[in-house]
């Protein structure tokens, strides 16, 4: 006994199903992460630009009054709502670290701890008229994405965060395991925010 010629097989129910969703599973993890992929190229971009803004901006802002300087790093940041930046997680200003940096006698560029920073844009001009190689002449302005807390040295590497925690799980490490780059941008200080006139 078995199927005669001409005859249809006999319908094999659920079989369509079953390989709808393997396909749908299937899609939806090439998606997943693909766009996971498409975040951390665009943070990697974003974060660089970030720095090149608050380089600049901090490069003609006054070091010494801390509202110019959140202003910065709040405008690098282009913050959307919450003050974060765009699809990156917990990252917001305090995450966007600005040095300042000195120039040695054998033109090494030296951060300036904040102990040693001048008091004024002003009292800069006159450091560096003195000693233009002086510890406490402003020559440079570094701007990293670090995470916050560091100390004055240390800039510490920011975890990548994925939007969902499948990607984690999926591929068995700890999201602390994978770190953005720290998207280091140095320019030469300009005004630091020094008017004409105007002392401390």
């Amino acid at each position: 006994m078995g199927i005669e010629r001409g005859a249809r097989p006999p319908p094999q129910r659920g079989l369509l199903s079953v390989e709808f969703a393997l396909l749908l599973a299937l899609f939806l993890g090439v998606a997943y992460l693909l766009g996971e992929a498409a975040r951390a190229m665009y943070l990697a971009v974003t974060v660089q630009d970030m720095t090149r803004r608050a380089a600049r901006a901090a490069a003609a802002a006054d070091f010494s009054d801390p509202a110019a300087m959140l202003a910065v790093r709040q405008q690098a940041l282009l913050a959307g709502a919450g003050g974060r930046l765009i699809l990156g997680g917990a990252i917001d200003a305090s995450y966007l670290r600005i040095d300042y940096l000195s120039l040695d006698a054998a033109n090494a560029m030296q951060p300036i701890v904040a102990a040693q920073l001048p008091a004024c844009p002003m009292a800069n001009l006159l450091a560096c008229g003195n000693n233009p190689h002086g510890a406490g002449c402003i020559r440079f302005v570094r701007a990293r994405l670090c995470l916050p807390g560091g100390g004055d040295a240390a800039c510490d590497a920011v975890p990548y965060q994925p939007l969902l925690p499948l990607l984690p799980a999926l591929f068995q490490y700890s999201p602390a395991a994978v770190a953005m780059g720290r998207a280091t941008t140095v320019v030469p200080a300009a005004t630091l925010g020094h008017l004409p006139g105007r002392g401390c």
